[in-house]
């Protein structure tokens, strides 16, 4: 593990980091207290942009997909995975931070990697629906409060339309160690994992209560 850098103290400061590579892991040490010390995180590997996420949640979310530690209370740390692993490639990491902390940032590979993690947010405004295909991930915040409903088709050719309290019952093992079976502190954001790729796209219904940021991600 190597540290790549220091969150800049100042609501709304950006720390940037210029790195010859890009780490599979972006660790944000003391990342929680009452809230996720992040508001903005955006990567660029080779000058082409691969995530960019606004919102403490949203973000913190992202993170809990394959490290469940970041939320209030679980643990002291967040961890983004950037990457399949280590890419050789010059990247650029611009952090915006929410208060006045000085969290340590570490960057840390398991080894060579191939493709760099994707993820870019949408929002789909109230009363409205929009679809999402050839994901790996999304995740679906203001969730059920302004959610109405998600249809899933699946590649066989079978659909079924679910309650966003019934997404848990489909992921249980990805939503396991999450008190309310959401993710986020707020436990607002349902999450639909497609790793296996046996889905084909999903619909996000709104209601007429508000819109909602879906958050995609791809490899």
């Amino acid at each position: 593990m190597a540290q790549i850098g220091t969150m800049t103290t100042g609501a709304g400061v950006v720390t940037s980091i210029n790195l010859p590579y890009c780490p599979q892991y972006l660790i944000i040490d003391k990342a929680w207290a009452s809230s996720l010390d992040l508001t903005n995180l955006d990567v660029s590997i080779n000058g082409q942009s691969t995530i960019s996420l606004i919102g403490a949640d949203d973000i913190d979310a992202v993170a809990q997909i394959r490290h469940q530690v970041s939320g209030a209370g679980a643990g002291p740390y967040a961890v983004m995975e950037l990457a399949n692993g280590q890419i050789n490639a010059p990247t650029l990491l611009r952090l915006t931070q929410e208060g006045d902390n000085t969290n340590s940032i570490f960057g840390v590979s398991s080894g060579v990697g191939t493709s760099a993690y994707r993820y870019s947010q949408f929002t789909v405004n109230a009363t409205s629906n929009q679809t999402f295909s050839e994901f790996d991930s999304v995740l679906i915040n203001s969730s059920p409060t302004n959610i109405d409903s998600v249809e899933i088709q699946y590649i066989d050719g079978y659909s079924d339309r679910f309650s966003p309290k019934e997404l848990p019952a489909l992921f249980a093992s990805l939503y396991s160690a999450n008190a309310e079976a959401q993710y986020s502190a707020g436990n607002d954001i349902a999450f639909i994992n497609n790793e296996d790729g046996n889905i084909a796209n999903c619909t996000v219904y709104t209601n007429s209560t508000g819109s909602a940021t879906c958050t995609v991600g791809r490899i």
